[in-house]
């Protein structure tokens, strides 16, 4: 007999557990969210940022499906089943690590309660399986998220746990040394501004193998003599650094620099074997160490990629996965480069609509599934859209601001357009229709076909509160990077040189500080408040509570940072459940009142991180309680107001991910939308089907509808409470809930003789006061300035 493994976990790993038992049920019209979440490493283990490894996850599931379907050949078995788990890895920013992965799915058409349980070991014989585990990082959060799909299919969750094993990581002692602090820049002489001036590296010739050597060389942007080309790459983690060897200009003794694993693969991969290579890169052309240079340089680095003669892009070392799918972007881009009569009387384009335009998608798919045979298109070609540069937030200048791109993915190399343009072959229907990069090389790039080729050019600017909403999805080392980055983009901004000093690129400001002059300088520069409801785009802060299982607190600490700016982290797609952010917005609660810019400003000199609005209180919230949306509600302009935040139906798909995902820069026309009774009544059988009771609500949107104290009522993000303020603030389109910072009852006689202060909470819709109604006949001494923290 042969003798059972020990699965028994080694008694050094560390253990960690989470889970739940609340009886829970989801369908594909319920928001998207976890039903048990653990995060990896705490203080009391973590010791000096000690990494952890994962070993082992079990993820234990007790469940069971609606217990029908017109399937009777598939009942009892695990086929076609429409309910399922998946596991989701989110990072300290709440957004994915890595894509998601299958857990388990629930036995097809039956009502018995199951108990599954899925041990996945970082030794198991699924690559990438290990692959998965071995991303998971300390301060991640590994989550269990209940899942079904299409109409009657309901996941019935009565419990669910994970555990998992962690040891300390063998490769990293101890905290990652930041390259900016390891590398040495004294011998980088001082640029000249006023001729920008800039550094080059020239590597030197050499073999695959050979330690690289690189001179340091200097010219201005307005030198053409000097050609080069200029890295596009991702910094990455600093783990495992890597030395090069970089002579100054005057030919003095080599001095060791430290590069971080993908920046050394990329200058063997560049590095030629009889000549030398002018390349611009940034940790070695600019002083990191000096502030005041970083600041000038961030300000020409579009001048610096447009002057080069090419932008090498590196994606990273390839695979066989990766070298497949760029087998795949170059047929595709052949097929594309096919004579638009095609061959044999085929067409590729309708002739009687404009030759320069793509196929639509529908022709795409037939153009690429018509390929040749030696290669095979499938769902599993997009690996390459997951490497890390397509999340990389300076990326997209770099490239924006080429003549020519050139992309290498280890010794594959692709154009770029025909990498844009495969993004649009794989976007894809039904469950994974959703655009495979951000919305933004959408935005940002035009790909056209004139005779026979694809080209790509710069498509035209846009506002800048939409690039940065957007931006919400990449990735940068440096949070401030996500407002400097994208200045370039904006209608308002691109003209850098140009802007005010609160608004320029500058690294002497910190993160708060850059976040909060831009929400404030945006605010004075559209005569608009706006820009409060990109609060609701940013993580812990949507209308719909998105953290755990209906019924969890959804309460974010609002005192974590200034409650009332933009921020760095968030999903750009909740832009569509707010009241104020979308292009449909036809609110004027503050009706003609202008803001008060003289508070404003004279707050903004003393207390740089608070806001001074004026404006006029109208409420103070009394109770909480479902919005009854199987009742008639108090006026069609709130269920409309409803229908848009929390997507009953699902249909438009800002809370789930069975349709597409709305990108920032869609139009959603709600008529749409607002009629799919079919749909509600689907949603509402999946929670209350078979119970006694004939409730109005909905159990997966929190307890949404306020009333006042003196009977006012409305509608309230996710995170309100009673007690809440509400105000309509002048400039802005809706009413808005604030806090007080000191709770009513317990401020102290120095706090009662000075300004109020209040967190913000966000909009509200509050029935009869959305068109101006509270500011309609009031006077100066009705109004006063609020001092939001």
């Amino acid at each position: 007999m042969a003798v059972e493994p020990d699965y028994s976990p080694d008694p050094s790993w560390t253990y960690f557990s989470a889970q739940n038992d609340i009886l829970i049920t989801t369908s594909q019209h319920c928001p998207e969210r976890p039903y048990v979440s653990l995060q990896l490493g705490s203080p009391a283990i973590n010791i000096s940022g000690q990494e952890l490894c994962v070993r082992r996850i079990i993820f234990t599931t007790v469940s069971h499906d609606q217990g029908f379907s017109g399937s009777p050949q598939d009942h009892g078995t695990y086929n076609q089943s429409n309910t399922w788990f998946d596991a989701r890895i989110i990072t300290p920013s709440g957004h994915d690590r890595v894509p998601r992965r299958y857990i388990q799915a629930n036995v097809h058409a039956s009502l018995d309660f199951k108990t599954h349980v899925n041990r996945w070991d970082s030794e198991d014989d699924d690559v990438g399986l290990r692959d998965w585990l071995a991303t998971i990082q300390t301060g991640d959060t590994v989550q269990i998220i209940p899942m079904a799909h299409y109409i009657a299919w309901t996941n019935f969750v009565r419990g669910a746990k994970i555990q998992l094993w962690a040891v300390p990581s063998v490769n990293m002692p101890g905290p990652a040394i930041s390259l900016v602090e390891k590398n040495d820049y004294s011998a980088h002489r001082q640029l000249r501004d006023d001729l920008r001036e800039i550094r080059l590296v020239e590597i030197l010739p050499g073999g695959f193998e050979g330690p690289i050597r690189m001179v340091l060389r200097y010219t201005t942007l307005d030198d053409d003599r000097l050609r080069y080309e200029a890295l596009s790459y991702r910094w990455g983690d600093m783990k495992n650094p890597q030395p090069v060897l970089l002579i100054d200009s005057d030919n003095s003794q080599p001095r060791e620099m430290f590069i971080n694993t993908n920046l050394f693969a990329a200058l063997r991969q560049f590095r030629r074997p009889a000549a030398s290579r002018m390349l611009w890169i940034d940790l070695l052309c600019i002083n990191q160490t000096n502030i005041k240079e970083r600041t000038v340089q961030v300000a020409l680095m579009g001048d610096i990629f447009t002057s080069a003669d090419s932008v090498c892009v590196w994606l990273g070392e390839s695979n066989p996965d990766l070298h497949k799918d760029c087998q795949v972007i170059r047929s595709i881009s052949d097929l594309y480069e096919r004579p638009l009569g095609g061959s044999g009387g085929e067409k590729l384009v309708d002739p009687s609509k404009d030759c320069a335009a793509l196929p639509n998608s529908h022709l795409t798919h037939q153009i690429v599934s018509s390929g040749p045979e030696n290669w095979t298109w499938d769902f599993t070609n997009d690996h390459i859209f997951q490497q890390p540069w397509f999340q990389r937030v300076w990326v997209l200048q770099e490239v924006w601001n080429a003549t020519r791109v050139r992309v290498f993915c280890g010794s594959d190399e692709l154009e770029w357009q025909a990498i844009l343009q495969a993004n649009h072959c794989f976007k894809m229907r039904g469950i994974l229709s959703r655009n495979i990069l951000s919305w933004l090389w959408t935005a940002l790039f035009t790909v056209k076909r004139d005779e026979t080729e694809l080209s790509c050019n710069r498509a035209p600017r846009l506002d800048i509160l939409t690039i940065l909403i957007a931006g919400h999805s990449m990735n940068a080392t440096d949070p401030r990077d996500k407002i400097f980055a994208m200045l370039v983009f904006g209608n308002e901004t691109h003209q850098i040189e140009s802007l005010p000093e609160e608004v320029r690129p500058n690294y002497e400001k910190n993160v708060i500080q850059v976040y909060a002059d831009f929400t404030r300088w945006w605010i004075l520069h559209h005569n608009s408040l706006r820009i409060l409801s990109v609060v609701h785009t940013l993580t812990g802060r949507p209308w719909v509570n998105m953290s755990g299982p209906c019924g969890s607190d959804a309460s974010f600490n609002l005192s974590q940072r200034p409650s009332w700016i933009l921020w760095h982290e968030g999903f750009s797609e909740w832009m569509h459940g707010t009241l104020a952010l979308h292009d449909h917005c036809e609110y004027h609660a503050s009706g003609h009142r202008p803001i008060d810019r003289d508070v404003l400003v004279s707050m903004a000199l003393t207390l740089p991180t608070k806001v001074a609005l004026r404006g006029v209180r109208v409420g103070t919230i009394n109770s909480l309680a479902p919005y009854p949306f199987f009742q008639q509600p108090a006026s069609q302009a709130m269920h409309e107001a409803f229908m848009r935040l929390f997507d009953p139906s699902g249909s438009i798909g800002t809370w789930n991910s069975f349709n597409i995902r709305r990108s920032v820069g869609d139009s959603i026309d709600m008529a749409d939308h607002s009629d799919k009774p079919s749909l509600w009544a689907a949603h509402y059988n999946s929670h209350w089907s078979g119970t006694p009771q004939n409730p109005t609500w909905l159990p997966c949107f929190q307890n949404c509808m306020f009333t006042t104290r003196d009977g006012g009522v409305g509608i309230c993000p996710s995170g309100s409470r009673v007690g809440d303020l509400v105000v309509v603030l002048f400039g802005g389109m809706v009413p808005y809930l604030l806090r007080p910072k000191v709770p009513a009852g317990v401020e102290t006689d120095r706090e009662s003789t000075r300004s109020k202060e209040y967190y913000f909470v966000g909009e509200c819709y509050f029935e009869g006061l959305m068109d101006g109604e509270a500011c309609s006949s009031i006077s100066d001494s009705d109004t006063e300035v609020f001092l939001l923290a």
